[in-house]
Formats: structure tokens, C-alpha cells, sequence
């Protein structure tokens, strides 16, 4: 029996040895022996490569600014592991946390001795905030998709509607090598009848996705094409732009992206509104929206010089974090700090870096997938860079170095930020 919540994470990461194995099979078993909790709670559902969690972020900020008790379930954690369940912004508490993993365990060891095999950790979390949030008074709860869409364990979920926020090159050994393949996988969320909302943008895409969804009798909305932005201005403390029905929109996250990821979440949200599912108020749109913030997303950790952490880990994150560093910071002497993962394609990352970065670090930290700093050198191939295999090092020597005309870009991970932001905040 659990007593703590350190025990249950101790027990999750101990599934980590059995790695990811997708299907649906384990856990439709487990939730059809829990009564089936998630199908006792209002959900929406958010895919694609890059700004899931960003587009959750301003789901919730939107819906809590009308009132509502919005429950989010998130990945990785940046800080805390409670961070992955959320109500209104409040970590799952320990106690809670460790009596909902005393009521999944034995069914989870039960399913475990099956033909099924084992659970993953990502199943077991899943399962964990079914439980969580059927016993607690929530409206909605905003679900992002772990890996791709179709096998992920959240795809159990029916949901009020689908959101997929672009598709991008990541996770090509188990989603396939084109973006057709890979956008396949994360259309595998959308359910019959359920609307899906979208921010891609390349027209072969936009064709797939109305395609599928006609097949399943959904309906499909480009939201930028439905939203227009306009009159987009940037500085280092706030963007501002509008869309054709509401102007003067303030946001606080950074970068281009970030206001495809806001219109995205507003598309879904008059959904919401026009089904009379949910009342938000124009109000409580632009508190929502300027008061949404994602930790480890361009976060300036200091200003003067500015120090930001990203958690950019494909090239196409990648591509975000360069333009937006270039448009807030044009004249600053911009310093990279880089770790990336071993399954990631390094090679289009490191030609966005170089055509930013004066000066490139790379480093490791303490994770199983993490490559060693020797070997992002060597693949960097360019004897200006440097390397050391431990980031707090790095980190404080560069802390002590820079100036004002400095600008300090962190990145490559979210896995790294995670154990940066530790740290640099420590």
C-alpha cells in the first residue's frame, strides 16, 4: 500500500524498463474493471508535434477566467511530477496522488500476469488521472496526447472535440517518415462525430484532414483560416494582435507560434460557446489568454541579460525558438546551451542554431536517453563550439561571463530545461 506520494512515483518509474508499447487493449481493460471513469468526465483533446501543452495552457487559462474547474493532464513535467495533473492550476497533492495509485495497482498487477503485458508509466499516469478527476468536482478536463494519437493511451477518451495543433518532423521511428505518415497517427484521436480543430497549415495536410474526417462524418476547422491574425507586434514583456471579431488580444508566451497555438485554443473555445457547453465571456477571453503561461516555453528567466530557457527538441521548435530569439534580441551576442536526447535528428537543428547562435555549448545531464556533450560536438562539426559533460558547470561559468549585450538561449530537451530550471531557480 502507497503512503506517499514518493513511493507512487518511484513504483511509475519503475515501469520505465518496459518502455513505450502502444495500444489500447491494457487500458480499456483496466478502465472497464474501474467502472469506466472517463467516461464520467467532460473531455477535450489536444495532439500534434509541437504547442500541445501551450494550446492546453490556453484552454484552461480561458475556462477557469469564465469560473470553470478545468483539469489538465499534461507531460513531461518541468519541476514537480504532480505538475501532469492539474485542476485549475493546483498539482494533484500527494495524499491524493497515492490514494488513486492504491486503487489502480491491483487491477494494473492483475492485467500485468495477462497476454497483454505489462503497463507502461505513460498508461499508468493515464489511468491515474481518470480516477483522479471522476472523484473531484471538475467541468472539463483538457487531455494532451502523450506520443502521436492513435495508440496513445488517452485516446480511450471521447471528447467534446479534437484539437490538433501542426505536424512536424519528431518520433519518426514510431510514427513513420513523412509528415502524411505522422499526421495519420495523431488524426488517429479524432472520433466520429467529434469536430476536430486544427492550426496546420500546408495545404496537403488541410486536404488529408478534411479527407478523414469526412470519412468519419466529423467535421474539420482550420482555425487560422477561420481566424485571421493581423496587425501582429512583438517586444520583449508582450505580444498583441487581433483576430477579424476581436482586436488589441494580449499574450505573454512569445513567438509566432504561440499565437497560432492561442487561435487554435479560441476556435475551440466558440465551439464551446456556440454548442452552449460552456459561457465565456470576451472578457474573460483576453484575461485568459494574456494570463496563460507554460513553463519552460521561451521563459526569460532574466532580463538583464536575458536568460531563456526553451524546451525546443525538433526542428521545427527549433525554427520557432531562433526567429523569435532574432526578432526580440537582433543585436544581442546570443550564447547557446544545447543538450538533445539520443533519438532525436540533430543535424536540421544544429543549421537553425548556427544561423543564430555567436557561440554554441554543448553539455549533458542526468537522463537514460541523453546524449553525451563529446558526441553533439563531434556531430556539430565546427571547432568554435565547445563542450562539457556537466551543464552546471557550463551554466556557471557562462552566468559569470556574460553581459548585458549578452543573451543567454538554453534548449534541446524538455528533459534538460526540466533539470536547468532546477537549478538556475535553486
Amino acid at each position: 500500500m502507497f503512503r506517499s506520494g514518493h513511493e507512487v512515483v518511484e513504483w511509475i518509474n519503475s515501469q520505465l524498463k518496459f518502455g513505450m508499447r502502444p495500444g489500447l487493449e491494457r487500458m480499456e481493460a483496466a478502465l472497464l474493471r474501474l467502472s469506466n471513469p472517463h467516461e464520467q468526465i467532460k473531455t477535450i483533446h489536444i495532439a500534434g508535434t509541437n504547442g500541445k501543452g501551450s494550446t492546453v495552457t490556453y484552454l484552461s487559462s480561458i475556462l477557469q477566467s469564465a469560473g470553470y474547474q478545468v483539469g489538465t493532464f499534461t507531460s513531461p513535467y518541468i519541476e514537480y511530477f504532480n505538475e501532469r495533473i492539474c485542476i485549475n492550476n493546483e498539482m494533484i497533492s500527494d495524499d491524493d496522488l497515492a490514494w488513486c495509485a492504491n486503487v489502480i495497482k491491483p487491477i494494473v498487477e492483475d492485467i500485468n500476469k495477462t497476454e497483454m503485458g505489462p503497463f507502461t508509466e505513460f498508461e499508468i499516469i493515464t489511468l491515474l488521472s481518470f480516477v483522479y478527476f471522476k472523484n473531484h468536482e471538475v467541468d472539463v478536463v483538457i487531455y494532451e496526447v502523450g506520443l502521436g494519437g492513435r495508440l496513445d493511451a488517452t485516446n480511450v477518451i471521447k471528447p467534446l472535440v479534437c484539437g490538433i495543433t501542426n505536424i512536424g518532423h519528431d518520433h519518426q521511428a514510431i510514427l513513420g517518415d513523412t509528415l502524411e505518415s505522422i499526421a495519420l497517427e495523431k488524426l488517429g484521436i479524432v472520433k466520429s462525430g467529434v469536430p476536430l480543430f486544427s492550426s496546420v497549415e500546408e495545404p496537403k495536410l488541410l486536404d488529408l484532414f478534411k479527407s478523414y474526417c469526412a470519412d468519419l462524418g466529423s467535421s474539420f476547422v482550420p482555425a487560422l483560416e477561420l481566424y485571421p491574425v493581423s496587425n501582429v507586434q512583438m517586444t520583449t514583456e508582450l505580444m498583441t494582435f487581433d483576430w477579424p471579431d476581436l482586436t488589441g488580444i494580449e499574450l505573454s508566451m512569445k513567438g509566432q507560434h504561440q499565437i497560432k497555438n492561442a487561435t487554435l485554443a479560441y476556435s475551440i473555445i466558440n465551439f464551446l460557446k456556440e454548442k452552449r457547453i460552456f459561457n465565456v465571456s470576451d472578457v474573460c477571453l483576453y484575461r485568459g489568454i494574456k494570463e496563460a503561461y507554460w513553463k519552460g516555453r521561451f521563459e526569460v528567466l532574466n532580463d538583464y541579460p536575458p536568460v531563456i530557457i526553451d524546451g525546443a527538441h525538433n526542428q521545427e521548435g527549433m525554427k520557432e525558438l531562433c526567429e523569435t530569439v532574432q526578432s526580440l534580441y537582433p543585436h544581442h551576442q546570443k550564447h547557446f546551451v544545447v543538450s538533445i536526447l539520443g533519438d532525436k535528428d540533430c543535424d536540421e537543428m544544429f543549421g537553425m542554431i548556427r544561423e543564430v547562435a555567436d557561440k554554441v555549448y554543448f553539455t549533458t545531464f542526468d537522463f537514460h536517453r541523453a546524449q553525451s556533450a563529446e558526441s553533439l560536438f563531434l556531430s556539430y562539426g565546427d571547432n568554435s563550439a565547445a563542450y562539457h559533460e556537466n551543464f552546471e558547470v557550463v551554466l556557471e561559468h557562462l552566468l559569470s561571463e556574460i553581459e548585458d549585450n549578452d543573451c543567454l538561449i538554453i534548449t534541446g530537451s524538455l528533459y534538460f530545461i526540466s533539470s536547468v530550471r532546477k537549478f538556475l531557480i535553486n
